[in-house]
């Protein structure tokens, strides 16, 4: 590196394109994220399929930033092939998603098949949701571009702006929104999914800034959590006030009541708001404060993290580590034995809910800790730890296939929506042994290895349940554990072996609970239920299909039901063809416009546009 220059990067961000159509402002928020970057970096932009190798030969980069974990169904996950090499240029993730986000255990597959060990996150309470992480996980919080969210200087005329998405992730917002809307004169947005065509409808960039300009008062939340989001930053940044509820993660960011912001909620909210209409000199010194902070400390010029990691990396000694003093803080060296990052205190609730359910789980109750896993589900519908519960509380009330069903789907969520190599250990462990637990030790055994690079003691147990013999238990404890994103109650061997076997004696399965035990076959009792209909179809299938296809259009799950493999089997077959007809009509279009013009020689360059998704494909 040119010690005159700035280090250059590499960023391996997903084709955000697709969104330019509808939700422009997601493109937008990854254009920012490049803008800020190149602060301190020389940033060279891969968001195409690639090869790891040729891409390093050809730019020599000082540093490799992996973009993964993101959500939105537009964006377009890369394939990067050959990330063995050049190891000894330094490696990042970063996790470009909600913190409690369904993707997590792909982000970390991602990250175990690229051998990226630290990452960094945009979410202030990431490392609450992926634990496993540890000292290796920083945060790369939210910020404003100061060239777009400042004061314009427009006339005050919208008393309140209300904007953003009302639904169970945001219930400060449920709760409030209707109060203000009903009581004073509202500039309203309309609330559309990310995906939706009519999201291009929504304000975005200067047009957005502008309007919340004119606006006096802005109210917005950070979740059921109480993340730090971008509105946060917007909305003072631009010179309205903001009104929001009181959380620590904005407290570490500054943010203080009647200062430079205003906290209220559904008890209150109407009486903050009559004394802020009729104090105007106080509101306007509000919101003065809340822009003179968010520029002062929460500009994308304010979040060197990731640089500060690149420097400190390479002058690290042995008995030093690299600290982060609190989500927004800088990076800093410190010794081996001082406290890790500060993190900030999370209150959430579905991580109470969690926990709860876990105890009452633990002490024998399922019906009970079913509840509190599907409350969880009233604040994120796709939570996967709660999801993962009921499959559990599935388990003890003896309902093995209910399970099987619920563990196939988080493992299709991470494999085939998501598009990682392996998912996550303890699910794909735990779906193993639900097959059993409904009879089908025999499958369960051997899909084993159906993912080869899985490790975790989770499943080691798995497999010592399905190769019993009545023998001695291995040491599950011996060997590597690949990162989960889920917490399980803790036992030793001996006690999870015993736990398992009550499990399969309230599914049925009373020999084999027997021979964990180390029991003799219980004469004239049920044995091990036979599960037959369209499972061997779906498996001989899939025996078919993998030799005639190759592995690239092959779905990553095993040929079972419950994975909707013929489904998914169609869609990889169908958009090929699907893709290769689209560019057939366009070229006759093409020269049937060429003919008709008389400029048939003269053709010219179509543009490199993606074909539209095929259709749902169903069984």
């Amino acid at each position: 590196m040119n010690a005159r220059s700035k280090p250059k990067l590499v960023f391996f961000q997903w084709d955000h394109s697709p969104n330019a159509d509808a939700s422009g402002y997601l493109l937008l928020h990854m254009q920012q994220q490049v803008k800020c970057l190149e602060t301190h970096f020389d940033v060279v932009v891969v968001s195409h399929d690639c090869d790891y190798a040729e891409i390093c030969d050809r730019h020599e980069p000082d540093l490799a930033l992996f973009e993964a974990g993101y959500r939105s169904h537009g964006s377009r996950r890369l394939k990067i092939g050959n990330t063995g090499a050049n190891p000894a240029i330094p490696r990042l993730g970063l996790h470009n998603a909600d913190a409690w986000c369904d993707r997590r255990a792909g982000f970390l597959s991602d990250m175990e098949q690229w051998g990226i060990e630290t990452c960094f996150s945009i979410g202030t309470l990431t490392p609450h949701y992926m634990p496993e992480l540890g000292p290796n996980l920083f945060v790369w919080p939210n910020f404003i571009d100061p060239d777009v969210f400042r004061d314009y200087g427009q006339h005050k005329v919208v008393p309140v702006t209300l904007t953003g998405q009302v639904y169970g992730l945001y219930p400060w917002r449920q709760s409030v929104f209707p109060l203000i809307r009903d009581r004073y004169p509202c500039l309203v947005s309309p609330q559309y999914d990310y995906a939706s065509a009519h999201a291009a409808h929504l304000l975005s960039g200067e047009a957005y800034a502008r309007a919340l300009n004119a606006s006096l008062v802005v109210p917005t939340c950070g979740t059921f959590a109480g993340e730090v989001v971008r509105k946060h930053f917007e909305i003072p940044a631009t010179g309205a006030c903001l009104l929001t509820e009181r959380t620590p993660a904005l407290d570490a960011a500054g943010f203080v009541d009647m200062e430079n912001c205003v906290f209220a909620d559904h008890r209150n909210v109407g009486q903050v708001l009559d004394h802020l209409f009729a104090n105007p000199r106080e509101l306007s010194r509000i919101s003065e404060a809340g822009h003179a902070l968010v520029h002062g400390r929460h500009t994308l010029r304010h979040r060197p993290q990731i640089h500060q990691w690149f420097m400190l990396q390479s002058q690290l000694r042995p008995d030093e580590k690299i600290v982060q003093n609190g989500p927004f803080g800088d990076l800093v060296k410190a010794e081996k034995s001082a406290p890790e990052s500060a993190r900030i205190i999370v209150d959430a609730p579905d991580r109470a809910l969690l926990e709860e359910a876990e105890t009452l789980l633990a002490h024998g109750n399922p019906e009970e800790a079913g509840r509190n896993y599907a409350s969880c589900l009233d604040y994120v519908s796709y939570l996967p730890e709660a999801r993962f519960g009921l499959a559990l509380c599935a388990l003890h009330m003896g309902e093995a296939d209910r399970a099987c069903r619920l563990l196939a789907e988080l493992i299709e969520t991470t494999t085939v929506d998501y598009g990682a190599a392996d998912p996550d250990p303890v699910e794909w462990s735990y779906f193993l042994l639900a097959l059993a637990c409904r009879g089908d030790a025999a499958r369960a055994l051997r899909l084993l290895h159906f993912y080869p690079r899985l490790s975790h003691r989770e499943l080691r147990r798995a497999q010592a349940v399905l190769e019993v013999r009545g023998g001695a238990r291995p040491d599950t404890a011996i060997g590597a554990n690949r990162k989960s994103i889920h917490r399980l109650c803790q036992r030793s061997d001996p006690e999870w072996f015993a736990w398992f076997a009550d499990i399969l004696e309230r599914c049925g399965q009373v020999r084999l609970a027997g021979e964990m035990r180390g029991e003799a076959g219980p004469a004239g009792r049920r044995g091990a239920r036979r599960v037959g209909g369209a499972m061997p179809v779906h498996a001989g299938f899939g025996r078919m299909a993998a030799g005639l296809l190759t592995a690239g259009r092959m779905p990553n799950i095993p040929a079972m039901r419950e994975f909707r493999y013929f489904r998914h089997l169609a869609r990889n077959l169908i958009a090929p063809a699907y893709r290769r007809r689209l560019r057939k009509v366009r070229d006759a279009v093409l020269a049937s416009h060429e003919r008709l013009s008389g400029r048939a020689g003269h053709r010219r360059a179509m543009p490199n546009r993606p074909a539209p998704t095929p259709p749902d494909i169903r069984p």
